[in-house]
């Protein structure tokens, strides 16, 4: 700590105070530990904070995470104190035991070091994945129908976003939709209607893709299970974006 002393001068109610500088607003401030999470020897993984007692020496340094709060601007602190094994075991509570040692009876020369950090975010997984080679259009598209899909009020939106993107892909891959057919007229056709469509546009033309060798034969079987046709709300519409990332995997492999 370059000379300084490593606590502020007093202790407050919630512990000892540890002068640093905020990550988040940049304001030299004092800081409180206020819960005692993790701890880990200088080399090694870190471990729960109720695991420490029993697995270092009394005399040992080890580093230990305290949460904490910038008092300047309520911003969440990661602080790392390294500490004798003894004096950190002491903190330690079991259920229905209290520690030994309270954080604010901790004195400054029980202390060695003093590190503070902003709390580490894990990074969220995508919520689909594709492969960088993909069309930029067809890869952005889908992730804001995943994004949709992870909303049950959007859920049909995402659903009908699938079925225009899949248009589009099998479009792309030399099978574009079929003229839209004029009324058939005539005396047969007044009287009778006109011939019911055998099969509907979209599985026709990922049956022709899946023959041709565009598309795997799964992408026919999964798309009848899905019944992309449908006009009803489907009961999850993440079924139908991962459908399209596999689709769309397997339609663009190493692009």
């Amino acid at each position: 700590m370059g000379g300084r002393p490593l606590f502020a001068e007093g202790v407050c109610a919630m512990g000892a105070l540890f002068p640093v500088k905020c990550p988040h607003c940049g304001a030299s401030t004092a800081v409180a530990p206020e819960l005692f999470h993790r701890w880990w020897p200088c080399e090694g993984r870190s471990e729960l904070a109720a695991s420490l007692p029993g697995k270092v020496l009394a005399d040992q340094k080890v580093r230990a995470a305290f949460s904490a709060l910038c008092p300047a601007c309520d911003g969440p602190l990661a602080l790392i104190l390294t500490a004798r094994g003894g004096l950190l075991s002491a903190l330690v509570s079991r259920p229905g035991v209290p520690g030994a040692r309270s954080l604010e009876s901790i004195e400054p020369n029980e202390i060695s070091k003093v590190e503070v950090y902003r709390p580490y975010r894990p990074v969220k997984p995508p919520l689909v994945v594709l492969p960088p080679e993909l069309p930029k259009n067809f890869g952005e598209t889908l992730k804001r129908l995943a994004e949709d899909a992870a909303r049950p009020e959007r859920g049909d939106t995402a659903a009908a976003g699938c079925r225009w993107l899949l248009d589009e892909v099998l479009s792309d891959l030399g099978f574009p939709p079929a003229a839209a057919a004029k009324p058939a007229g005539g005396l047969i056709a007044r009287l009778f209607g006109p011939a019911p469509r055998q099969e509907p546009g979209l599985k026709s033309r990922l049956r022709k893709a899946c023959e041709a060798g565009k598309l795997p034969r799964w992408a026919l079987a999964r798309a009848e299970g899905l019944d992309l046709e449908a006009k009803t709300p489907p009961a999850s519409a993440k079924a139908c974006v991962d459908y399209l990332a596999a689709v769309l995997r397997a339609a663009y492999p190493g692009l």
